[in-house]
């Protein structure tokens, strides 16, 4: 990778990482709200529905940000080692790594129905 490269990743991983907590804020705030008022409604649990599938999406976030905690799977970091393997081992195989052929292009004159001299 160049160095321009290295900074735009690093620059979106930096990005990525902002928006869960972004998202782990907004969850801590809006269901200590929910479950606040539905202390004052006498149901202490009246909520506990959305924070649990909330959490359940933002235990997902995480996942995709970050990875598998202690175990490095499903990081960035993983991903970029098991491209480098796949890689190789096709490399071994004798696969070659082409790139993808672009379709091409026709333009086809579009058939005229009326005669120039009808034209205003």
């Amino acid at each position: 990778m160049q160095q321009p490269d290295i900074y735009k990743e690093a620059q979106k991983r930096v990005k990525e990482k902002a928006k869960f907590f972004k998202h782990l804020y907004s969850y801590v705030i809006i269901n200590g709200v929910f479950f606040l008022m539905t202390m004052m409604n006498g149901e202490p649990f009246g909520s506990m529905m959305v924070a649990i599938f909330w959490g359940i999406g933002l235990a997902f976030h995480y996942l995709r940000v970050f990875g598998i905690p202690g175990s490095g799977i499903l990081s960035r970091e993983w991903e970029d080692k098991e491209i480098d393997k796949e890689m190789e081992r096709m490399k071994g195989r004798g696969t070659k790594m082409e790139e993808p052929e672009q379709e091409q292009l026709e333009l086809k004159v579009p058939l005229k129905k009326y005669n120039d001299s009808d034209l205003v």
